[in-house]
């Protein structure tokens, strides 16, 4: 008698590890199958200092992919004269500008753009600024802009492909002509968008 319950009570631990097992593993399976190569986003708060901001990013290989984020500020963008930040109602200006760089993804399974990461970028733009009082020195100018970022953070992908990020960076901008400016910006940034 010892012996059939031994047996029984071995096949039921047997079948019900089995099929914990097989449900384990269709879930890692599922998982594993939703790879995405490509994903937009919009950075909604950056709106909160006057700009536009969009994201593009490929896998390239397993945990890197390619960043390309556009920027266009058209709300009287930071202008510093002779040291002083410039009154808002005193000019006005735009900028735009593009960042290439790359993201690393620290994540095990090689899902990117899933988990933590971080990143850098090299920044190209343009600026503008017409001032409005002669009070100001020097006067209206154009000018090529040139400088980098580093950012980190982390990024959840929904199964249905939805996008939401959380990062802060770490931006340097040097103006080529002008009054030849340097900025030195930390951002905090939320991104959302569809992955696919």
């Amino acid at each position: 008698m010892k012996k059939i319950v031994l047996i029984l009570t071995f096949m039921v631990s047997l079948l019900r590890t089995g099929y914990s097992q097989e449900t384990i593993t269709s879930n890692q399976d599922k998982i594993a199958s939703a790879n995405y190569k490509n994903s937009i986003r919009l950075l909604p708060l950056s709106a909160l200092y006057g700009e536009i901001n969009f994201e593009y990013e490929h896998i390239l290989k397993n945990n890197f992919s390619l960043l390309l984020q556009a920027y266009g500020d058209f709300s009287n963008t930071d202008v510093v004269s002779n040291g002083t930040l410039v009154p808002e109602s005193n000019i006005t200006a735009y900028e735009i500008g593009l960042e290439i760089g790359g993201r690393y993804y620290f994540s095990k399974r090689k899902n990117a753009p899933k988990g933590w990461f971080i990143g850098a970028g090299i920044i190209g733009g343009y600026k503008e600024v017409d001032y409005n009082a002669s009070i100001f020195n020097p006067r209206d100018y154009n000018t090529v802009m040139i400088g980098g970022s580093i950012k980190g953070g982390y990024q959840w992908v929904f199964k249905s492909g939805f996008t939401i990020g959380a990062a802060n960076r770490i931006q340097y901008t040097q103006e080529l002509s002008g009054p030849m400016n340097t900025y030195i910006d930390v951002l905090p940034e939320i991104s959302i968008g569809y992955s696919w």
